[in-house]
């Protein structure tokens, strides 16, 4: 059905007709807040909607006063569209299961006019904000695609910056990846394996990391880490765990995780499942899907 609906074609056309594709999905879904308040309310929850640096969270709660632990959740979308009902949906079980609160957290997309500095500012304050709460090792970092890149990127940006905050207790990232730097020789290795795994891929199309780049980037200069987490310092990180589709081309990114992650002592595992597609945790209408989230939703809960 997904190659049918041609979903992978949309990531071979141009910066500014990919900038308007997202422009237009976005616009379609636009959240309502006043119903998710009526569904709180109607299933016994508490929901909060605040903001940080302007930018808005929802904090799922099961009682009004805040848990010992928290989960921040980032969701994915290429780092141009924003969350759907799959994102709130998870969000809620994690918190009915987990006996943590949620913090759902709006970061500010890639635009023509702003790059990922801005993304990464606000996901950064943003646990930030969080620890004044939660001690930082009852808190948990899951992220999805574009997300799994920041859930990452937040403790790798805490390196950059000397370590101003105590790092997370737990990291999950599904299927995160990189953007090559094709002005470095060893790209080349990593785009012969993305090309690779591409006709396996249903959703994504490598062609689509060189555009990200530019949109991500913008004109101004962005510190590499920001743009492929490979390339950033991995000192003092938490267990992380990896999550990728057998059948994906970000997979050819894992080995590369794994590596820059062990020559800082960290320690990763990476969870393949085999023939599955990109984010294959975030659905629950198949067997896997559903496995492989219930068991994140269990690293989430330790």
């Amino acid at each position: 059905m997904v190659r049918l609906l041609g979903v992978k074609n949309i990531f071979k056309k141009s910066k500014e007709d990919i900038l308007e594709f997202a422009k237009k999905q976005n616009a379609r879904s636009t959240f309502d807040i006043g119903k998710a308040l009526k569904r709180a309310r109607r299933k016994n929850y508490f929901l909060f909607d605040r903001n940080v640096m302007g930018h808005r969270i929802l904090t799922y709660q099961k009682n009004e006063n805040p848990a010992k632990g928290a989960v921040l959740y980032l969701f994915g979308g290429g780092m141009i569209t924003g969350p759907d009902k799959l994102d709130f949906s998870l969000s809620e079980r994690i918190m009915e299961q987990t006996e943590k609160d949620v913090w759902f957290l709006f970061y500010p997309l890639c635009t023509a006019d702003k790059n990922i500095k801005e993304t990464y500012e606000v996901c950064f304050e943003t646990y930030k904000v969080m620890t004044k709460t939660y001690k930082a090792e009852n808190i948990r970092v899951l992220g999805f695609s574009s997300g799994a890149c920041l859930a990452i990127g937040i403790s790798l940006h805490n390196n950059f910056l000397g370590k101003p905050l105590p790092m997370p207790g737990k990291i999950i990232a599904v299927s995160p990846g990189g953007l090559p730097n094709n002005n470095c020789a060893e790209s080349n290795e990593i785009w012969e394996k993305l090309e690779a795994l591409s006709p396996k891929d249903i959703m994504i199309d490598p062609a689509y990391f060189n555009t990200a780049r530019e949109i991500m980037a913008g004109k101004e200069d962005v510190p590499e880490y920001m743009l492929d987490g490979t390339s950033g310092n991995f000192s003092d990180f938490p267990k992380t765990y990896f999550y990728y589709g057998e059948n994906e081309c970000l997979y050819a990114y894992a080995e590369y995780f794994e590596k820059a992650m062990k020559k800082y002592d960290a320690l990763p595992e990476v969870v393949v499942g085999e023939g599955m597609c990109h984010c294959y945790p975030l659905l629950r209408f198949f067997r896997e899907g559903r496995e492989a989230q219930d068991k994140i939703i269990e690293l989430l809960k330790s």
